[in-house]
């Protein structure tokens, strides 16, 4: 792997004889072994990231030394209690992390027991890695609240992590704030609404061209006889599919706007529903989690507001199951409704949960469902 003069780089250096090299469009990681130095991979803004052979082979990430862009969701650096060390790499998309077998990849780390060492060290590495790849950059602050829960350390003695900072993006959303704040739904969602009206025309079209030749007596009859009856009932129902999904398409809100007034979930520029802000009591974020394992997997999650004639109102929904590999689990025991605060808050679901919490300047709830 080659590299070309670069305007002078900022340099870190990370455990293992790792050193980061990085400026506004290039970010380097480089080994230093017997006074040689050489590059292990690197990344340079609208590029695919390079890397050599055996540093790709250990974190089996494709062969030919290439990284396209679009499988790098986001890049994160995390504190993990397990080892006491800051953790750098990024998260792939869920197509390759199902081929490798995890869809975290570690870069650099950076032991650090006190958590305030190379808490900035580690984080400007972790950033300057984001801007060059054009991706989002999550920290993932060391989980204060397992201790807290233990009685090591009391809760007010230990300053809170600071909320994530924006913007965030999980599953089919990007939380993110301009004017206002605001949920934005990815285009991903329209597109898979599109095909799934396409396939259900091809299969209407298929049901209902064998049942009426068959009943027409243009093919023989199938048996048992009511075959043909059944395909034309099948065909309707997936037509009520087709106007169901339709619906969907043209309804459903892309955007939910969030400010001092309220919420607001938008179609375009058109509201598709309203809520002032004086009618909301709370923020509830929900998550269907797992009871047992290392890694905290998350089977479905919503973030909903709680008004105060005791009903709610669905903000966004996260439909697809979510294994975060960095973040130390939470202990699950048991069904629960716990106030939600920046002690106890680690997905980032339940972060965007706080900034709409925030900015509407009202309670927020956690509740966990157990699966």
């Amino acid at each position: 792997m080659t590299s070309k003069v670069m305007d002078r780089m900022d340099r870190i250096s990370a455990s293992g004889n790792l050193t980061i090299e990085h400026n506004i469009d290039h970010w380097r990681l480089l080994s230093t072994s017997n006074g040689q130095e050489r590059t292990l991979l690197e990344a340079e803004t609208g590029k695919p990231v390079s890397y050599i052979e055996i540093f790709g082979s250990k974190r089996r990430l494709p062969k030919g030394g290439k990284l396209s862009l679009d499988d790098i969701q986001r890049v994160v650096l995390g504190w993990s209690h397990e080892d006491e060390c800051w953790h750098l790499g990024f998260l792939v998309e869920p197509e390759l992390a199902e081929q490798r077998g995890s869809r975290w990849c570690e870069l650099a780390r950076w032991p650090d027991p006190e958590t305030t060492v190379f808490n900035e060290t580690a984080s400007e590495a972790g950033r300057a890695l984001a801007r060059t790849l054009q991706r989002p950059f999550n920290l993932i602050e060391p989980d204060r609240s397992a201790a807290i829960a233990a009685g090591t350390i009391r809760q007010e003695s230990v300053p809170p992590a600071p909320l994530r900072s924006l913007p965030i993006q999980f599953d089919q959303w990007t939380l993110t704030r301009q004017s206002a704040l605001q949920f934005v739904r990815g285009s991903q969602w329209a597109r898979q609404h599109v095909i799934r009206l396409l396939w259900y025309a091809l299969l209407v079209i298929a049901y209902f061209v064998l049942s009426i030749v068959t009943l027409t007596q243009v093919i023989a009859l199938p048996k048992p006889e009511f075959l043909p009856y059944l395909g034309l009932v099948v065909g309707i129902f997936l037509i009520a599919m087709m106007l169901y999904t339709f619906y969907e398409l043209i309804n459903r809100p892309n955007r939910v706007v969030v400010d001092n007034n309220g919420v607001e979930g938008l179609r375009g520029k058109n509201a598709a529903w309203q809520v002032p802000k004086e009618s909301i009591a709370a923020v509830y974020v929900s998550e269907v989690v797992n009871r047992k394992g290392k890694k905290r997997v998350i089977y479905h999650g919503e973030i909903n507001i709680h008004l105060k004639d005791d009903s709610f109102r669905s903000i966004l929904e996260q439909p697809h199951t979510v294994e975060d590999d960095h973040a130390a689990p939470t202990p699950v025991t048991d069904d629960t409704v716990i106030p939600l605060t920046l002690y106890n808050a680690q997905t980032d679901l339940q972060m965007a949960g706080l900034h709409v919490a925030q900015t509407l300047g009202i309670e927020c709830l956690y509740d966990q469902r157990i699966k």
